[in-house]
């Protein structure tokens, strides 16, 4: 008994100096790092998916007063006139590469992506039809992928693309409703979700070292003020509407959807894998169905919780690679 209880007592020893060291709390500081960087993941893919959602949330104020083209033009610039001051100093350090670079990032994935899906409501498309083809923006970018290095879709995340995207089709396929629209003005979202995606392949290959992510940002806005000034142009004019939800639903799409929006797009982008990006926007359809009943009183299908029960149960597959 007491060989054996030497024995056991070097055993335990033996495992003691091998493992981690326990923390006061009996905590192994490995696991809690592990934990801790998890909920920082979280953390950021639900601000990501909540700024991408309040988008749409932000044009239904401003759709009372103006023009899309109008309302997205003050948006932006709004957005530089508060980046500005902030990037200043680091603005004379930059290379004309990442000038054009930065712009051409914002003229795909911001000035690509939000006029051709505006210009399509414009000629007569369904708003539920139109972001029913946007929200497939996830799916083209798994499919472009391959074209990334070490980010190509394997093995079981195709299943749980599969059922990110039958949630989210179910959450927001109640919205979709066909109009006497020429068929051209329904490519129109497609040809936005192409844009955004390319933009987002673009940004993830690139081999240049990243810019801080206000300074990017403010690059993109600037590159596009022109094309959006010409299009509200083309829309009516470019005199802001003086009304107080006009300038709440601008001040709402600069601090949520462009700042909050795009700025924590590109970080996600920068820290995860194209398909955690991907499938945490297959939330996005479903949060917008679940804000809008709570702060417009919007019905709620039932679907959409299904939806967002399926979206759920395929994410944990985007991590597995192998089956």
């Amino acid at each position: 008994m007491e060989a054996q209880g030497r024995g056991i007592k070097g055993d335990v020893s033996g495992t003691a100096c091998c493992s981690a060291p326990a923390t006061p709390s009996g905590i192994n500081p490995r696991l809690r790092k592990f934990t801790a960087a998890q909920m920082i993941s979280a953390l950021l893919l639900s601000a990501m998916v909540l700024s991408w959602s309040s988008g749409f949330i932000g044009y239904r104020y401003v759709s009372e007063h103006s023009g899309v083209m109008l309302a997205t033009f003050w948006r932006f610039v709004l957005a530089a006139a508060l980046l500005l001051p902030l990037v200043w100093r680091q603005l004379g350090e930059l290379s004309w590469r990442n000038w054009a670079d930065q712009g051409v990032v914002g003229l795909l994935g911001i000035a690509g992506y939000i006029g051709p899906i505006a210009a399509s409501i414009a000629l007569g498309v369904a708003p539920g039809t139109s972001s029913l083809i946007a929200n497939l923006l996830p799916l083209s970018i798994v499919l472009l992928a391959g074209f990334v290095p070490g980010q190509a879709t394997r093995g079981w995340q195709w299943l749980g693309i599969g059922l990110c995207l039958i949630g989210m089709l179910i959450a927001s396929g109640s919205s979709l409703e066909f109009s006497r629209a020429s068929i051209w003005a329904y490519s129109l979202p497609l040809l936005g979700v192409a844009s955004l995606a390319l933009a987002t392949i673009y940004q993830k290959q690139s081999r240049h070292p990243p810019l801080p992510g206000l300074v990017g940002l403010f690059i993109q806005v600037c590159a596009i003020l022109p094309v959006f000034a010409l299009l509200a142009l083309h829309e009516g004019s470019l005199r802001p509407v003086l009304a107080s939800g006009f300038g709440f639903g601008v001040l709402w799409l600069v601090v949520f959807g462009t700042l909050g929006g795009y700025g924590f797009y590109w970080l996600c982008l920068r820290r995860f894998t194209l398909q955690s990006v991907s499938g945490a926007l297959f939330l996005t359809p479903p949060v917008t169905m679940l804000w809008a009943y709570l702060q417009f009183g919007d019905p709620l299908a039932v679907s959409a919780l299904v939806g967002v029960a399926l979206t759920l149960a395929g994410l944990p597959f985007l991590k597995r690679a192998q089956p």
